[in-house]
């Protein structure tokens, strides 16, 4: 019966990882398949169609009149997708296990990190479209904007509730302030959090 299990075993972990070729490096299909690597991934195309949209709309009079609108819309897409392609490759590829990577708080940075992204996205959004100069590409970045803001906002508040369900007891004020409980003799502060409560989440 010991031989039966323990040959049951290894198709399950299988499932949940991929081994690229002969490197060290894994896709971890549990993340690739959760919410945060849902959200992680659609925020990544929304973000590179943005990023198109403009291209598409550019036009030398519209540019020398409104650049720095154009400018600081293209700059919040491309920090937005650098970040999140980074941030993909880092859980998909199972990195965040590996070496000093396992010491970061990654579920607090991914909210801080969603929450500023999704009100940046907003801005530039607005800003976009009150300065579209009648290019259709210029409009449909701005549609893009506000749908990317939208997806951006809700995998942030799934996020907080991540946070508040799987952070571990803290005296951070701007943690507590987030819903997050207060630390106990009982319970000492700890950055690590349990990564069993939600089955269907990275963490």
């Amino acid at each position: 019966m010991a031989s039966t299990e323990g040959g049951d075993q290894p198709p399950e972990s299988k499932q949940d990882s991929v081994r690229i070729g002969s490197t060290c490096f894994s896709i971890n299909l549990n993340y690739v398949k959760s919410l945060l690597g849902i959200f992680e991934a659609a925020i990544i195309i929304l973000s590179l169609i943005c990023l198109i949209c403009a291209g598409v709309g550019a036009n030398l009079a519209c540019d020398y009149t409104y650049g720095s609108s154009y400018g600081f819309y293209e700059s919040v897409a491309g920090t937005v997708f650098l970040t999140d392609v980074i941030n993909y490759l880092i859980f998909a590829l199972s990195i965040d296990e590996k070496w000093c990577m396992k010491f970061i708080p990654w579920l607090v940075w991914h909210f801080f990190i969603g929450a500023i992204f999704t009100f940046l996205y907003l801005i530039a959004s607005i800003v976009m479209v009150t300065h579209t100069c009648g290019r259709g590409g210029y409009t449909a970045a701005a549609v893009f904007g506000f749908i990317t803001t939208i997806v951006s906002g809700v995998e942030t508040y799934f996020l907080l509730l991540s946070l508040r369900q799987d952070h571990a007891p803290t005296d951070n004020k701007v943690l507590n302030m987030l819903g997050v409980p207060k630390g106990s003799t009982q319970c000492p502060q700890n950055p690590d959090y349990d990564r069993d409560i939600l089955p269907e989440s990275k963490y």
